[in-house]
């Protein structure tokens, strides 16, 4: 009935916003000031929800973008590597331009002239032991040579010498460096698009969000439970006090229908209250007649205690009276006791 009376009340209000009507109007202003506030407590918590959404949103967004843009590092060595080896390949040949041999010596000096140095000597070295070591610091030489092309590459690219190699397999890289360049530039952008939305968040921090969240859900829903408490004690009233000719036209084809509904629903309830009661007299009956026949055995155990008591005095009183026989025989006449 509670549910019942709170959706007829709710019904009617929203017409009592359109056309105002003679009845409960007292209910109906205690419900409009508790939705008032329900809708308040609302916003409020409405408000924190949402800027913990966007603070949360903002900070998905930046690691997944930071994410993208470690992934794309790894791209980019991978170009600069394949430059730094077209590069390391010319400089062995001697084929690069004067401007970029100059720009690859510190890297590519050093390194080159030890490996030369090392395959001469595998070359040479005849020994078993000496030819492992070469080999052992051959390998290393394999080893470190990537991260020298890399750096290679990405020093002739921050220079703009990368046009300047030689042309086998250049433009493709070239162009593959460019599509990455823009790849980088939307990155980097999108990222300082959420880094200033979140620092302007951060400058509105509140104080514990999540705590403060917490907080208006659940004044939002003792204010809910208040309101419907409202629309409920609003509905039963108009229920009272509406008139029965009452029409649609007046309070809107669904509160007719509830108004049928709480109708049936209270003829149900006295209904089974009826039946309630009747159970319930029966129950004392019942009650009430396991206690008489209760009380029925108990007078039977009494009136069998009475009667064996009687028994015992009419044995004691008539041995008491063969006793006196016997005093009278066994004693003179003139010692005779007599009463009185």
């Amino acid at each position: 009935m509670f549910f019942l009376y709170a959706d007829l009340g709710r019904s009617v209000a929203l017409v009592q916003q359109i056309s105002r009507l003679p009845y409960a109007e007292a209910e109906y202003e205690t419900f409009c000031t508790l939705m008032d506030a329900y809708e308040s407590a609302k916003h409020s918590y409405e408000q924190i929800s949402g800027y913990i959404a966007q603070i949360e949103d903002r900070s998905r967004k930046i690691k997944e973008i930071e994410k993208d843009i470690r992934l794309l590092r790894n791209h980019f060595t991978r170009v600069y590597s394949q430059l730094g080896a077209i590069a390391y390949e010319a400089y062995g040949s001697q084929t690069l331009a004067e401007h970029v041999r100059q720009a690859c010596f510190p890297l590519f000096e050093e390194h080159a002239k030890r490996t030369r140095k090392l395959e001469n000597q595998k070359q040479a070295h005849s020994g078993l032991l000496g030819r492992k070591i070469i080999v052992l610091q051959l390998d290393f030489q394999r080893k470190i040579l990537p991260g020298l092309l890399a750096k290679a590459g990405a020093r002739l690219v921050s220079i703009g010498c990368e046009k300047d190699l030689p042309l086998a397999g250049r433009q493709s890289l070239l162009d593959e460096l460019d599509s990455l360049n823009e790849r980088r530039q939307e990155l980097s952008q999108e990222l300082e698009l959420h880094q200033s939305a979140m620092a302007k968040l951060q400058s509105e921090e509140v104080q514990s969000p999540k705590a403060r969240m917490e907080e208006r859900a659940s004044a939002m829903k003792q204010a809910w439970k208040a309101a419907e408490k409202a629309a409920s004690a609003y509905g039963k009233a108009l229920y009272e006090t509406l008139p029965e000719q009452v029409h649609s036209d007046q309070i809107g084809q669904k509160a007719i229908h509830l108004m049928d509904q709480i109708t049936l629903h209270r003829k149900r309830i006295k209904s089974l209250q009826r039946e309630i009661k009747q159970l319930e007299n029966l129950i004392q009956v019942q009650e009430l007649e396991a206690q008489i026949e209760l009380e029925n055995q108990r007078i039977e155990v009494l009136r069998s205690q009475i009667d064996t008591c009687n028994r015992q005095i009419s044995q004691i009183a008539a041995s008491i009276n063969e006793k006196q026989k016997r005093i009278t025989v066994l004693l003179p006449p003139s010692s005779v006791i007599t009463d009185g």
